[in-house]
């Protein structure tokens, strides 16, 4: 029907046209200027009529006079020339504006009649699954097996006869180490200054008392003077009861000192200056003599505490320093088996105390309860449920690539190259072998995780090849153990970037039981990775980073994070912000940096694009505020003033994370939309307020983007937003369109005047295409018949020609 209208307009114009100018009868003539200057009129009025004409018949006006301006522009003198091409172009510029009118709303394809570049529908049954948690592998979970037996002795746990520990024995405990040594000599020279000059005090006492000094004679000889009557009986009780009394001072002396050295004992544990390598001897020293003593046991666990600061990672990446960091655990457990009954309470205390700051240590100690103490020890991460999202990426949206040209082909060259790097970067099969690891190796590194031996677990942890830290950080994906959280933390700290990137995958399969009481560890340590490791071998990793965080226990925290990796670090505008005040300080601290870090290194594609399946994932009503503040942030950095181009053509130059994020939104809207009906309000809401912000800017771009959102959303809402808001949406309209499409009318305008005259007076003549001659005709009514004899050919002119002679002819006649 437009194709008619066109041409019917066109040949009519023509044609009224040429015989205007062909017509030799002055009515004729007169009949069809007022039928062309009627119809004329008639399409001016169409052309302002605006809406309330159908666009088939605007179509057919507009070609009517433009085909009459055009006419006019060619065959007439120069300033009339310039009259009529300039009201050309204000005809090419009003029917603009109508045919964008005739685009409220936007249909479901665009401007597809001119765009080459048409997106197919937006269709669920051509979407693959993208599995994103839980990662349902098909190999069968290890049970975990006891790698301490039950303790079946223990020392008594009666009375400790301190004074037993003489400096004879603690002699070899000294000799081991130079600070040990020191500590323990200075003691034993006050102590023993201290005993003699107790020792002193009681002789005195002793002599004064009984007249006789203590120990100077046998007590068999005291006992032969009482028979021999050389001392009296009284004399004899007097003399035995002051000795025993300063026997038992003296002995209770000897106790004292023997606290101090059991007291310097264990302020020697949590000495730094002790070498670490001696500490092991020292902690099984006390095991052995004291495991009784109720008291050790503060110490030992105030050590166990301390093991991850004391061995950080960059030390454990060595491994005399890892046997060290093991040996020294290990004497620790030991001394905990040793004592037995007493010290169950007190390490569940102290294991529920740090469990919201789980580290690595804390593996070993969860296994040791559980196994060799027969403890029930709760758990901070449970396995996640495995979910999968629409993979919009690898869906067919466009035609085959050699249609494109220009910026179409770009975006699908960029489609492409993430469709490659998403398959690069998926995660390996259930039981697959990674990076060439021998098959000899991958066994041996399976029965170890199969006997539950953490010792060995540990050294396949600082493996100096990354190909057994990676099928190490793999197999617990597989394995999916919480008590194995925290090594996989260890490993996403890992020197080499697949290392890191598996883990992470790993990290995904758990989450946070406890999302009120405990702070979730995994949060802190994705938001780090994804702050430290900037470089481009480090994409994957961080991809899958931003894919853990879908299973974060606290839902505003994954939010408040995807909107600002996102956005690269832009401030949010979106209300999950708000929640970033009850945030505690070390989470605060991380946001930040990566906040810093963000403005200055902003995100790749491909982890923005794996950021959009998180948000897939994360069931919330805040998701829908993340990806239009998204939306927002993307129209703002990439056009920041209107173009024409983008105004009539939108999908020839949309970025290509802006096609990637209304992919998801649309899906959003088709799917949760109805699926989540509680989160129903919340979402018209939020379009509401988008809508209001674009129209207020005067970006029709986004705004009939979310109209197409709302009309997807609910079709009722809809259709009372048009009702409502019709007459400001044709206004916005106007004001963005003279805006977007001025400069070019303004270049336009004498570029085409320009060729214009150059058919005029240079093309035409060539062609012998004379211009029409309008306003040099006679007067008709003062001499009719000029009209009749204008076409007939004048005849010739008779001159008369006089012919004079010569004198001498006139002579001769």
């Amino acid at each position: 029907m437009i194709l008619i209208s066109f041409l019917v307009a066109v040949i009519v114009a023509i044609v009224l046209l040429i015989s205007g100018i062909r017509s030799k009868n002055a009515r004729e003539k007169m009949v069809i200027s007022l039928v062309l200057y009627l119809f004329l009129g008639l399409a001016v009025i169409l052309l302002l009529a605006e809406s309330l004409v159908s666009g088939v018949v605007q179509i057919g006006a507009a070609s009517f006079v433009a085909s009459f301006l055009i006419f006019r522009t060619l065959f007439s003198s120069f300033w009339q020339k310039v009259f009529y091409h300039a009201m050309l172009i204000l005809l090419l510029v009003w029917s603009g504006y109508l045919y964008s009118i005739s685009q409220l709303p936007y249909p479901d394809k665009p401007f597809a009649a001119i765009s080459n570049n048409q997106p197919s529908a937006l269709s669920e049954k051509d979407l693959k699954p993208y599995w994103l948690l839980g990662l349902p592998l098909n190999t069968n979970s290890i049970q975990d097996q006891p790698s301490l037996k039950p303790a079946t002795a223990v020392n008594p746990r009666g009375k400790i006869n301190h004074s037993a520990l003489d400096w004879q024995v603690l002699w070899g405990l000294m000799e081991k180490d130079s600070r040990i040594r020191q500590v323990l000599q200075t003691l034993r020279e006050q102590q023993q200054q201290n005993l003699t000059a107790f020792g002193n005090q009681l002789n005195a006492t002793s002599v004064d008392s009984t007249h006789m000094r203590r120990r100077a004679l046998d007590k068999s000889n005291i006992d032969d003077l009482l028979k021999e009557n050389a001392i009296s009986q009284a004399r004899y009780k007097t003399m035995v009861e002051t000795w025993n009394l300063l026997d038992r001072d003296e002995s209770a002396f000897k106790n004292r000192q023997a606290e101090e050295r059991f007291n310097a004992l264990l302020e020697l544990l949590a000495d730094s200056a002790v070498d670490e390598s001696h500490k092991v001897e020292l902690i099984d020293f006390m095991v052995k003599n004291f495991a009784g003593d109720i008291r050790l046991l503060n110490p030992l666990i105030s050590l166990y505490d301390g093991l991850d600061q004391e061995y950080p990672r960059l030390k454990r990446l060595n491994n005399a320093y890892l046997q060290l960091y093991i040996a020294k655990r290990e004497a620790i457990l030991r001394g905990f088996l040793a004592m037995g009954q007493p010290a169950q309470q007190p390490l569940q205390d102290y294991r529920k105390k740090v469990l919201p700051t789980i580290s690595y240590s804390q593996a070993r100690l969860d296994d040791f309860l559980t196994h060799s103490m027969g403890l029930v020890v709760p758990s901070l991460y449970e396995v996640a449920p495995a979910k999968a999202v629409a993979n919009l990426l690898n869906r067919k949206k466009y035609p085959a690539l050699e249609r494109f040209s220009g910026a179409s082909f770009s975006q699908e060259y960029v489609r492409r190259s993430l469709r490659k790097l998403d398959a690069e970067n998926a995660a390996p099969n259930a039981g697959e072998i990674l990076m060439h690891l021998p098959e000899s190796q991958y066994q041996a590194m399976s029965k170890v995780l199969a006997s539950g031996d953490l010792a060995l677990l540990d050294s396949l942890v600082i493996d100096p090849d990354p190909a057994v830290r990676a099928n190490l950080a793999w197999r617990l994906a597989e394995l999916k153990r919480p008590a194995s959280m925290p090594i996989v933390l260890e490993l996403m700290r890992d020197q080499n970037p697949d290392v890191r990137r598996l883990a992470v995958i790993a990290a995904a399969n758990f989450t946070i039981k406890d999302t009120q009481g405990s702070s979730d560890p995994k949060f802190i340590e994705i938001v780090r990775m994804l702050q430290n490791y900037r470089s481009s071998s480090d994409a994957f990793g961080r991809a899958w980073a931003v894919a853990g965080l879908a299973s974060i226990g606290d839902k505003q925290k994954a939010l408040y994070t995807l909107d600002l990796i996102l956005n690269d670090g832009a401030a949010s505008q979106s209300v999950v912000g708000d929640a970033v005040a009850s945030w505690s300080d070390e989470e605060k601290q991380v946001i930040q940096s990566l906040l810093a870090t963000l403005n200055q290194t902003p995100e790749e594609l491909q982890v923005k694009t794996q950021a959009l399946n998180s948000l897939l994932a994360i069931e919330s009503p805040e998701v829908l505020d993340v990806l239009l503040h998204y939306l927002n942030h993307i129209y703002a950095a990439n056009h920041t003033r209107p173009s024409m181009w983008r105004y009539l053509v939108p999908h020839l130059t949309l970025p290509q994370e802006a096609e990637n994020v209304e992919d998801v939104i649309m899906y959003l809207a088709q799917t949760q939309g109805v699926g989540h009906p509680q989160f129903h309000k919340r979402q018209l809401k939020a379009l509401n307020v988008q809508l209001h912000q674009a129209y207020q800017a005067n970006n029709s771009g986004e705004f009939f983007q979310l109209l197409n959102f709302l009309a997807a959303f609910d079709q009722q809402e809809y259709e009372d937003y048009l009702d409502h808001t019709s007459e400001q949406i044709r206004i916005m309209r106007l004001v963005e369109y003279y805006t977007a499409t001025l400069p070019f009318w303004l270049v336009c305008w004498p570029l085409t005047l320009l060729f214009a005259l150059l058919v005029s007076y240079l093309i035409l003549p060539a062609l012998k295409v004379e211009p029409v001659k309008i306003g040099q005709s006679g007067n008709s009514r003062a001499n009719p018949a000029i009209f009749a004899n204008q076409a007939k050919t004048p005849p010739p002119a008779i001159v008369p020609i006089k012919i004079f002679t010569t004198q001498g002819d006139q002579h001769e006649a």
